[in-house]
């Protein structure tokens, strides 16, 4: 019992654990504060029982077990604050409680590469040559299987005749359900005719914008020449082979209104768009413990590599560490000689 001596004049009798707060006039009131004893956090609790899980795996250790753990110590430099080699108790029981460590040795990273490449085209460059001027037009169709952004075409072509003010004009357009190329243009592009050269060559039309093409659609390449005779026109390579089944050559002689078939199965193009590649770059993960039973390396759900039986009491071994090579993603799984298990997520 704790006595409380009140300035007034009387005596108040309190418990230890008690507070007496003292009014103006006299008058007490008292307030039970936390117990002498504190109550132990969740985690405090989940440690003992840890604690006591330790002991009770080193209580099952064999003689031969103990002893090797004792000379492990010795022979590994495995010591104390003093620099006294472990005795094997304390040994057991840092084997059993030390954390997995992951240690980062070169972080795994990723690269993106811009860039363009082709990615439909038909290869043609002798054949029946077919003449464009006034409005006549040639509507080559192309399918999409890889989404991408169209920047440019190349047609295989040669000018004939003066150039003057004439110039060819190119645009990408839908392609209907009958296969024939539908709508107005998608985007639209003027080339000079003296930017064409006179000797056969591939005509590069760049666009001043960028194209989405979409799997599983259709385009239609369109073009034509505002010459107005075939003594002013550019003239295609045209092929009755059907060297691109993917696609169809048509014609049209109202200036894109209507499309009729060519006569012809293929006309050379190449489209190019840009692309997006992202390379991945492996990086190098230590982990490490005293005492490592297996090392599992994951990639999604597949498994990259697995290491085990790394550490064996019996036969007196024992791995601390095991490098991997990762990327971004990968999950690694270790698991210690006394059966506790850690993942890490690669990032």
């Amino acid at each position: 019992m704790v006595k409380i001596r009140n300035p007034l004049g009387d005596v108040k009798i309190g418990k230890q654990g008690e507070v007496v707060y003292q009014r103006h006039y006299g008058q007490q009131t008292r307030r039970m504060l936390s117990p002498k004893r504190a109550i132990a956090s969740e985690a405090q609790i989940a440690h003992r029982q840890l604690y006591r899980a330790a002991l009770d795996w080193r209580k099952g250790l064999s003689r031969p077990n103990r002893r090797y753990l004792e000379m492990y110590c010795i022979a590994n430099g495995v010591v104390d604050d003093y620099h006294i080699p472990l005795p094997w108790h304390r040994f057991a029981l840092k084997c059993y409680l030390e954390h997995v460590h992951f240690v980062v040795i070169k972080k795994a990273s990723y690269t993106f590469e811009i860039g363009s490449k082709i990615f439909e085209h038909c290869e043609l460059e002798t054949g029946t040559e077919g003449s464009l001027f006034s409005n006549y037009r040639n509507g080559q169709t192309y399918p999409c299987y890889e989404a991408h952004d169209l920047t440019k075409v190349q047609i295989y072509l040669r000018r004939y005749g003066v150039a003057g003010s004439r110039y060819m004009f190119t645009s990408i357009r839908n392609v209907g359900g009958d296969d024939k190329p539908t709508g107005g243009d998608l985007i639209y592009k003027q080339t000079p005719a003296s930017e064409i050269d006179t000797a056969p060559h591939w005509q590069e039309i760049v666009f001043d914008t960028k194209l989405p093409q979409s799997v599983g659609n259709k385009y239609a390449i369109c073009y034509g020449y505002t010459g107005t005779s075939v003594s002013y026109s550019i003239r295609i390579p045209l092929t009755k082979t059907d060297i691109y089944p993917e696609g169809d050559i048509w014609a049209s002689l109202n200036g894109g209104s209507t499309w009729l078939a060519s006569g012809y199965e293929a006309s050379p193009f190449r489209e190019y768009g840009e692309y997006q590649e992202e390379t991945s770059i492996p990086g190098i993960l230590h982990v490490r413990h005293p005492a490592l039973l297996t090392v599992v390396h994951k990639r999604g759900e597949a498994i990259v590599s697995v290491h085990d039986n790394l550490s064996s009491l019996d036969e007196e071994y024992l791995t601390k560490q095991v490098g991997i090579d990762v990327e971004a993603g990968d999950t690694i799984e270790a698991t210690t000689i006394a059966g506790i298990e850690k993942k890490y997520q690669v990032v």
